[in-house]
């Protein structure tokens, strides 16, 4: 607490400022102060420690379990580009435990993260079968598939959505694989 104040008295602009205020009051338990804030510090300038305290405080404040699930799966997101794939992982199985279908998705972009493609793809499964609409689900799963799997989603995208790009794209850089350039990065069209 004495670091956040004297944090708070040294800071060079006001953005900055009532994100260490926003701390201080989330630590003294009012969530609600905290999250608004964030939410003024947001008004000034886009910081990612100002949506960093809005995740934290929007997880504790909202009673309604949809908007706590938005808030735990926009945490996880926050927890990956930190590089805190744990932590990310528990925001996201938080999530699922009060059915935030989409929290499928982020899972598996940490398990993907980990090195754990075969986890990725089972959790990018799991989301197809409970989402109403799956064709983004589908291409986002070619991503975690061999070739041939990889082919056969994309293709159901497809289906499902004619007007989804990536698919195009994917088949274009195959094409311009086949003809010897030796060159193809699926995972960055």
């Amino acid at each position: 607490m004495r670091s956040l104040r004297l944090a708070r008295n040294h800071c060079t602009s006001e953005h900055e400022r009532l994100v260490y205020e926003g701390w201080i009051l989330y630590d003294t338990g009012h969530c609600e102060e905290a999250l608004s804030k964030a939410e003024e510090s947001i008004s000034i300038h886009r910081s990612f420690e100002a949506f960093f305290l809005k995740a934290y405080a929007l997880s504790d404040t909202s009673l309604h379990q949809e908007s706590s699930a938005y808030a735990l799966n926009n945490l996880g997101s926050v927890y990956i580009d930190c590089e805190k794939l744990d932590l990310a992982a528990d925001c996201y199985m938080n999530a699922l435990n009060i059915k935030h279908t989409w929290a499928h998705q982020g899972l598996a972009r940490v398990f993907h993260l980990k090195n754990q493609r075969e986890a990725a793809y089972d959790e990018m499964t799991r989301l197809i079968e409970k989402a109403c609409n799956n064709a983004s689900a589908y291409e986002k799963r070619s991503e975690y598939s061999d070739h041939d799997m990889a082919k056969s989603d994309l293709a159901m995208a497809t289906q499902l959505d004619p007007l989804r790009t990536y698919p195009y794209r994917y088949r274009a850089a195959g094409k311009f694989l086949d003809h010897g350039s030796g060159y193809f990065y699926p995972t960055t069209l």
